[in-house]
């Protein structure tokens, strides 16, 4: 089964896709009012206004390397999985990967690894935290 490569349209008017270049991110609305975290290593992310879609409260972290986006962080940020590290739990960040994985995958994009690169939703035991992760493979020419 083929999956169409990752694209999102943000509620901000932003089409978050393998042809947004940290350039036209900056240039557009939404990324006017994004201050960038650079990473010092060629790495820049950039969060996204919180939107809800389908009873899910998505955050969004977009991670331009030299420029080029390939790699976009996703999280169901709903205050009932905790808002600070006083209320973190494994079992809650353990269902916030969940919750945005299935969100995912009602959006078509399964966990896995695809021709355009790969979506992953789970629970990172080293930095503590529940969330999903779109990356874009390397074009070749």
């Amino acid at each position: 089964m083929t999956v169409m490569e990752f694209q999102l349209l943000h509620p901000a008017g932003l089409c978050v896709s393998r042809g947004l270049t940290e350039v036209s991110f900056r240039d557009s609305a939404v990324g006017r009012d994004a201050p960038p975290i650079d990473m010092l290593t060629g790495w820049v992310w950039y969060r996204l206004p919180v939107f809800i879609d389908e009873g899910i409260t998505v955050g969004i972290a977009l991670g331009f390397n030299g420029g080029t986006l390939e790699q976009i962080s996703l999280s169901d940020v709903d205050p009932k999985f905790g808002t600070g590290w006083s209320e973190w739990s494994e079992e809650k960040e353990k269902q916030r990967a969940e919750s945005i994985g299935n969100w995912l995958t009602g959006k078509g994009y399964r966990t896995g690894a695809y021709e355009w690169g790969g979506v992953w939703a789970g629970f990172d035991p080293k930095g503590g935290f529940g969330t999903a992760t779109v990356r874009y493979a390397a074009k070749h020419s």
